[in-house]
C-alpha cells in the first residue's frame, strides 16, 4: 500500500480509527444512513470538539456494503485516488464539494469522514413537496458549476448519481463521493469492470467502456430531469415501471409524445405548416411536474428552457450533447437565476 502520507493529506487530515467511525455514527446505526455510493455507504455522525458538537459523513468502502463487488486493490486504488483529489487545493476549495477532514485504513478497512451536516441526500429530497422551485434550480447550477470545474482539469466524475449529492440546510449541494473519477492524472478512461451509477449510465457507452466529458453531461441531464420532474432512479419500482424507471427512457418518450403528430401530410402545401406546428410544439414543451408549476418562484418561460436543456444533456448523439460550460451558461439565463440570482449564488464560483 503506498503511504497515506504520500498522497499529502497529512498536514490537515486526522487518521482515525474503525472504531473512531463506528463510535460517531452509533456504531452505523439506521437511523444515521443516508444511502449507497458505488463502493460502500453514508452515514450521518457527530464528532465531540469540547464543547463544540462538530457534524459529519462518513463513508465507508468495502464489497460487505456494496453489491458492486471489485478487488481489495482496487477499492483501495479508488480510495487513495479521492484523498489524492481531495488534497487538491483547487478542488478542495470549490464551494460544492464537501470538506475531506480524515480517512480510516485500517485491517483492510476504509473510510473517509467529510465535515458536513446535510438536510438529506438530494435522491430523498427529489419527490419531497416543499423541495421548492428556488432550491431545486441552486442545486442544480451548483452541481453544474462542479462539474464544468472538473471538466477543464480533463477530470470526468464517471459515477453521477443524485444520492451522491447532500444538499445542506441553505440548499447549497455538496459532492461526497469521488470514487469512480478518471481522466487527468488518474489515468486511464477504459475500465471495462465500471459501469458508473445504475440508471445513470449512458447507453452509447456499452458495458462502461470508454468515458469521456460527454458521459456525465448524460448523467447530469438524468439528474436534471429528476430536479424538475420530480423523478429518480429507484430500483425496487423497476417490476412494475419497466423500463421507465429509469429516467431518461421515461423522459424520451415523454418528449416524444408531446412534440410529435400523429400523422404526417401527404400535400406539399400542408408540410410546411406541420413542420411550423412541430417547432412550436418544441419551443413549448415543459417536463417540469404540475406541482411545481404553482411555486411562485416558477416561470413557464424557464420549464421550457431547462427541459429543452435537459433534453440536449440526454441525446442519443454523444456529438448533440452540451459541454458543462455550456450547462451552466444556460443555467445561468434562466430567469429566476437573474431574479435573485444573490439566493441562488450565481456569483459564487466561476
Amino acid at each position: 500500500m503506498e503511504p497515506v502520507s504520500d498522497l499529502e493529506p497529512g498536514r490537515d487530515l486526522v487518521a482515525y480509527t474503525y472504531k473512531s467511525l463506528e463510535s460517531f455514527t452509533k456504531g452505523f446505526s439506521p437511523e444515521n444512513y443516508v444511502g449507497d455510493t458505488q463502493y460502500g455507504k453514508l452515514y450521518r455522525g457527530q464528532i465531540q470538539k469540547g464543547l463544540e458538537t462538530l457534524g459529519v459523513i462518513v463513508k465507508i468502502w468495502g464489497n460487505e456494503f456494496t453489491s458492486f463487488a471489485t478487488t481489495a486493490e482496487h477499492q483501495l486504488s479508488r480510495w487513495q485516488n479521492e484523498i489524492k483529489l481531495m488534497t487538491e487545493s483547487d478542488v478542495r476549495s470549490h464551494p460544492n464539494v464537501a470538506k475531506l477532514i480524515g480517512f480510516c485504513s485500517e485491517n483492510g478497512r476504509l473510510g473517509v469522514v467529510y465535515e458536513l451536516q446535510p438536510v438529506d441526500s438530494l435522491w430523498s429530497l427529489i419527490r419531497k413537496d416543499d423541495f421548492k422551485w428556488i432550491a431545486r434550480i441552486k442545486v442544480a447550477l451548483g452541481f453544474a458549476r462542479l462539474l464544468e470545474s472538473l471538466h477543464d482539469q480533463g477530470l470526468w466524475l464517471h459515477n453521477i448519481s443524485s444520492a451522491h449529492l447532500m444538499v445542506e440546510q441553505n440548499f447549497n449541494p455538496r459532492l461526497v463521493d469521488f470514487s469512480m473519477l478518471v481522466g487527468g492524472v488518474f489515468g486511464e478512461t477504459h475500465h471495462d469492470y465500471e459501469v458508473g451509477s445504475a440508471g445513470h449510465v449512458d447507453p452509447r457507452s456499452p458495458g462502461g467502456g470508454y468515458w469521456s466529458d460527454r458521459t456525465d453531461v448524460f448523467a447530469f441531464g438524468i439528474v436534471l430531469l429528476g430536479v424538475i420532474a420530480k423523478k429518480v432512479y429507484d430500483i425496487n419500482e423497476r417490476t412494475y415501471l419497466g423500463s421507465f424507471c429509469v429516467v431518461y427512457a421515461w423522459a424520451w418518450v415523454a418528449y416524444a409524445k408531446r412534440t410529435s403528430h400523429k400523422w404526417w401530410p401527404l400535400h406539399k402545401k400542408e408540410k410546411k405548416s406541420y413542420i411550423l406546428g412541430l417547432y412550436k410544439e418544441r419551443k413549448s414543451v415543459s417536463l417540469v411536474d404540475e406541482g411545481l408549476k404553482s411555486d411562485p418562484f416558477f416561470d413557464a418561460h424557464d420549464g421550457v428552457e431547462i427541459t429543452k436543456l435537459a433534453m440536449r444533456c440526454v441525446d442519443r448523439r454523444p456529438e448533440q450533447r452540451p459541454t458543462m460550460k455550456e450547462v451552466v451558461c444556460c443555467l445561468r439565463k434562466l430567469k429566476v437565476v437573474n431574479s435573485i440570482g444573490d439566493v441562488l449564488g450565481r456569483e459564487e464560483h466561476p
